[in-house]
């Protein structure tokens, strides 16, 4: 296995092992640990509980302590369990959980439903609530029908209106129109700086933006707003 030095500038390299579960996910494990230069990350595939999680950030922390841990969750039990998986490596030395990643197509599939929006709400947003409370990414799955730019495009806009932070692509001409749904519009970015402009000169909150009040819960709003802005 080798996966090289990262350089300045290169996205993450992140390796999709196989269910830490299986006698294939343990012999991938080992070859990571054994690696030189590991890859920056491992994602983790049909993760139910918070005790695989950790075990297999005990497996990498000798050799690997900075290696980010990307959670997939695929099934009702791992839905259930989204909580205290989200957090399972926090305060813990070693390698951490920095995004949980739902899997819609095999989640629908272990709960024999469409992939429509109503079939997922649920899950998405026990997704959501889990990666918020813990303070990691969210992720999303993929959208398969790579000639239906309109029913990505809307997909795309409402899981960042969810507060996902990403969504998985298998086709590179997806990734436009999903940067462009994660990424603030001009409009946006001037309404969170009037916001903050307001907050700051009123620390008692009753400024108002646009005739609307601003607290704290709207400032919060402005300011993640702006950190995905562009570098």
């Amino acid at each position: 296995m080798y996966a090289g030095p990262r350089k300045a500038g290169q996205p993450l390299r992140l390796l999709r092992v196989n269910n830490p579960r299986t006698e294939d996910g343990l012999r991938d494990l080992l070859a990571v640990v054994d690696c030189t230069d590991a890859p920056d990350g491992l994602i983790l595939p049909k993760i139910e509980h918070a005790e695989e999680v950790r075990w297999v950030a005990d497996v990498l922390r000798p050799r690997h302590p900075d290696m980010e841990l990307v959670v997939l969750i695929e099934s009702p039990r791992g839905i259930k369990n989204a909580m205290e998986i989200a957090c399972s490596t926090a305060g813990r030395d070693g390698p951490q959980i920095t995004c949980l990643f739902l899997g819609t197509a095999d989640f629908s599939a272990s709960i024999g439903s469409d992939l429509g929006w109503d079939a997922l709400a649920h899950a998405r947003a026990e997704t959501i609530l889990a990666a918020q409370e813990s303070g990691i990414d969210a992720m999303d799955g993929v959208w398969f029908d790579p000639s239906d730019e309109a029913g990505l495009i809307d997909e795309a806009a409402r899981i960042a209106a969810m507060g996902f932070t990403g969504k998985a692509s298998y086709d590179q001409v997806q990734i436009p129109h999903i940067h462009a749904a994660f990424t603030p519009t001009p409009t946006q970015v001037d309404w969170a700086e009037r916001v903050l402009a307001a907050a700051a000169a009123d620390p008692l909150g009753t400024a108002r933006v646009d005739g609307k009040m601003v607290n704290e819960s709207i400032a919060r709003r402005a300011r993640r707003i702006l950190d995905r802005r562009p570098a």
